[in-house]
């Protein structure tokens, strides 16, 4: 591949640079390591963790030569050894690794990226690039992304143009994992008129993922951005591999209805073909400093690129948000957030494997409390307002002996099986985890 022998060569005449100008570099090395112990009390599928003990490395190296040349070295390492999901029990990604190149008024990166655009928290409609982790569905993580970009600063404009040669897709929960589908889900399908349920003993079998059309290949994405004293607001636009792909379930069962849905009782083994698609999408996002709080905006139009009776030929997606920050004596502050998200798409769509749903009329609620640097709570709680499902996440961290984190999480799903947020109501959980930064 081409830009993979540019981006080795790359890295070939930084040894050089490295060897020959030793004065003229710095460098530093960290680790970044946590340790998880998650509990679900709920027993949920035949073969599936009612616990999981799972170990995250992020060694970090950086090397900067003067204030023009700099590599970063950041991947991501996760052992999950007693996980009943083979696929989930080890995973690597390349992170953050690239080469960076800066001058006074542009820069040029090559390598594997993560990209943050758009302004709201939880769901961001225009965070759309990276594809992401989905083992854990309502914690997804990005993946880094090969990708070349170019960025340029022009008075109060920026501008920044991102070239993707080949995208690989987000990564879905395993065969075993809690997070499939166990009770009842409605499949995407041309009228959305197709209902299966699941027998208590569901088997899941994944194929590879195929591509529809030339979906993975030459993406690419734009970004405006003005920044100014009051107001900030960007238009951005992206072309290529959605971010979660089409699932389309092969089964075999009985039928128990016919009307107005179709109602299939289905056999234990279930096979999940995905594929990914092509989308377009343009967006355009605000922020506003009023009164010392921060008004927040974000919007976006996507349309399918593939002609499948299966996808939604275009949707609308919009959140608004309100942030405030609250200081308490010397060593306290609180930053409180609220959002409403509404989404509107070519036709109704009840798919429990659409995690977009969640978010079709939600409100949000969150904030991060945190006191004398050693002590944080973070809370969050998510209404959807069309099914009435929700989701509550409560934890406190203390930090001790400065380098140590020791945090308590507690996550709490409600609703029915058949909504899109309900489906995982059995995954409710309590985590602790420790983390150290060397």
């Amino acid at each position: 591949m081409p830009f993979l022998a540019f981006f080795l060569s790359s890295l070939i005449l930084l040894s050089t640079t490295i060897a020959g100008a030793a004065r003229k570099t710095e460098w530093s090395i960290h680790l970044d390591s946590r340790l998880d112990a998650v509990i679900f009390p709920q027993v949920y599928g035949e073969d599936t963790n009612e616990s999981l003990y799972r170990l995250e490395l992020v060694p970090i190296y950086r090397w900067k030569y003067l204030d023009s040349v700099r590599f970063t070295f950041k991947p991501l390492f996760i052992a999950n050894p007693d996980n009943k999901s083979s696929t989930e029990q080890t995973f690597f990604d390349p992170g953050e690794t690239f080469v960076h190149y800066q001058r006074e008024s542009f820069s040029l990166q090559a390598g594997y990226n993560i990209f943050t655009w758009g302004v709201t928290d939880g769901y961001n409609p225009l965070d759309i690039i990276n594809p992401k982790q989905y083992f854990d569905p309502l914690h997804s993580r990005k993946l880094g992304l090969l990708s070349v970009v170019y960025s340029q600063t022009l008075g109060n404009w920026d501008y920044e143009v991102i070239f993707i040669p080949q995208n690989q897709g987000s990564v879905l929960p395993g065969d075993n994992s809690r997070w499939l589908p166990r009770e009842i889900f409605l499949p995407q399908t041309a009228g959305n008129d197709l209902v299966l349920l699941l027998p208590e003993n569901l088997r899941y079998h994944s194929r590879s993922r195929k591509n529809l059309g030339d979906s993975a290949e030459n993406n690419y994405a734009l970004r405006l951005q003005r920044r100014g004293d009051f107001i900030d607001f960007s238009i951005s636009a992206f072309e290529g591999t959605a971010g979660f792909p089409l699932i389309i379930p092969e089964v075999t069962g009985s039928i128990v209805q016919v009307s107005p849905k179709t109602v299939i009782r289905v056999d234990p083994d279930v096979t999940l073909n995905s594929y990914n698609y092509r989308i377009r999408q343009g967006g355009i996002s605000f922020v506003s400093n009023q009164m010392n709080f921060l008004f927040k905006a974000v919007g976006s139009y996507t349309e399918t690129l593939e002609d499948n009776p299966n996808l939604q030929k275009w949707s609308n997606e919009n959140v608004l948000g309100l942030e405030k920050t609250f200081t308490f004596g010397d060593s306290g502050m609180l930053i409180a957030i609220l959002q409403y998200s509404f989404l509107n798409t070519e036709k109704k769509n009840d798919s429990n494997l659409s995690i977009s749903e969640i978010f079709r009329s939600a409100y949000m609620g969150g904030g991060r409390l945190s006191w004398k640097e050693v002590w944080s709570a973070n809370f969050l709680g998510l209404y959807d307002g069309i099914h009435g499902s929700t989701y509550q996440e409560y934890s406190l961290s203390r930090r001790f002996l400065d380098a140590w984190v020791l945090t308590g999480t507690a996550g709490f799903i409600q609703g029915s099986s058949d909504t899109p947020l309900g489906v995982y109501g059995k995954n409710s959980s309590y985590s602790l985890s420790l983390s150290r930064s060397f």
